[in-house]
């Protein structure tokens, strides 16, 4: 997220978009991967029957915990992604975001077969990344990112997924002129 002066304003209409995109999740079990902080933690849980949310980094899990301590049925977990087992068609929608682009391809690819197990037939894979028009690979201090082009994306949904739909983040586009931060809904057949 960017950080500017006005970023409370900013973030509430980011979150607000982003929640605006996804699937119905009444009475559906979420998955949040990469949750960090828990930036959307309570608008999923608002919205879900029963939400996971998982980071790996063990204080922005207790983070999370304690500022969502209300959200009664939110299940948090410090767990990577990588090494995650879940039960095969255990879950009704997926959801993260900013996390491929600290993933190898290959490791990409793992993943996207792992939620397509874990999803439900007709359940939902939400994602967003910060994109670039060809892919490029940054490092910043210790770690790396690697930033793909939107057909990358578009490629990789659609091994697993039907691509329902797919665009820009327009609260990024409006306030930054920035047409890279773009989502991807892809359901399960």
């Amino acid at each position: 997220m960017y950080l500017r002066k006005n970023s409370a304003s900013f973030a509430e209409e980011e979150q607000n978009e982003l929640i605006s995109l996804l699937p119905d999740l009444s009475q559906k079990t979420v998955l949040e991967l990469a949750s960090g902080i828990g930036r959307l933690t309570r608008h999923l849980s608002s919205r879900a029957r029963h939400l996971t949310s998982i980071d790996f980094i063990s204080h922005f899990v207790e983070k999370n915990r304690r500022d969502h301590a209300a959200c009664l049925n939110v299940d948090w977990v410090c767990a990577d992604v990588m090494h995650l087992e879940l039960e095969k068609h255990s879950l009704d929608v997926v959801f993260f975001n900013w996390l491929l682009m600290y993933l190898e391809d290959s490791e990409m690819k793992v993943l996207m077969q792992k939620i397509s197990d874990w999803l439900r037939p007709g359940g939902y894979l939400f994602f967003r990344e910060s994109c670039a028009l060809k892919t490029a690979r940054g490092k910043k201090s210790d770690y790396y990112v690697t930033y793909r082009s939107l057909s990358d994306y578009d490629k990789l949904i659609q091994e697993h997924f039907v691509l329902i739909r797919e665009g820009h983040i327009q609260a990024y586009v409006n306030h930054f002129a920035d047409p890279f931060q773009c989502f991807w809904l892809g359901q399960k057949g």
